[in-house]
């Protein structure tokens, strides 16, 4: 049997993957060669999967106390789980005065180096300026489209890499998922 921690209330946030990720990480997990299952419930990430209930139970227990959120629960998984790495990667985005800026989350970068050693991003972050959002839209397109563009640049991923693992924009100071794009893997699974 295989196990692993989500949440009894929808899903897991974006934003809220990041602290699942990080105690992943501080476990010594290599989040770039894992086995996962489909997120239960939404399909939308993978998730870590253990051997034992009580292993999957204790990473709940101390996920709960990080977060002081009581909806991490232990699900049983019904399909054998796969490897691969943790997805999608996520993006930082922070409104400035005068546009926007991207960054790679630090967690994903540890994920990229391992699932793809020769990918090499080309800016830690990217800054877009604009004077209005109207001028934003004239120039760029969507936000979706823009991503298209910044996501590639900052992870050194390929297109068909990025589709593999899928991407998360996220808002820094709201949590807001502006772009999911869902783990092309996973759509698979």
């Amino acid at each position: 049997m295989a196990f692993t921690v989500s949440r009894n209330d929808g899903g897991t946030k974006d934003a809220e993957f990041e602290a699942y990720a990080r105690l992943l990480r501080q476990q010594g997990v290599d989040l770039g060669k894992l086995p996962r299952a489909p997120e239960p419930g939404t399909g939308r990430r993978w998730l870590y999967v253990w051997d034992s209930r009580e292993k999957a139970q204790a990473f709940a227990d101390e996920l709960k106390k990080r977060t002081h959120d009581n909806a991490w629960v232990v699900v049983e998984v019904a399909a054998p789980p796969s490897e691969g790495p943790m997805g999608p990667v996520i993006v930082q985005v922070g409104r400035r005065a005068s546009g926007l800026v991207f960054g790679l989350h630090p967690l994903s970068r540890a994920m990229i180096q391992s699932a793809f050693p020769d990918a090499k991003g080309t800016a830690a972050t990217v800054s877009i300026n604009f004077g209005t959002f109207q001028d934003f839209l004239t120039t760029h397109g969507s936000i979706e489209d823009l991503a298209r563009e910044i996501v590639p640049t900052l992870t050194g991923l390929k297109s068909q890499e990025l589709e593999r693992v899928g991407y998360a924009l996220i808002e820094d100071d709201t949590d807001r998922t502006l772009v999911f794009v869902r783990p092309g893997d996973l759509v698979q699974a």
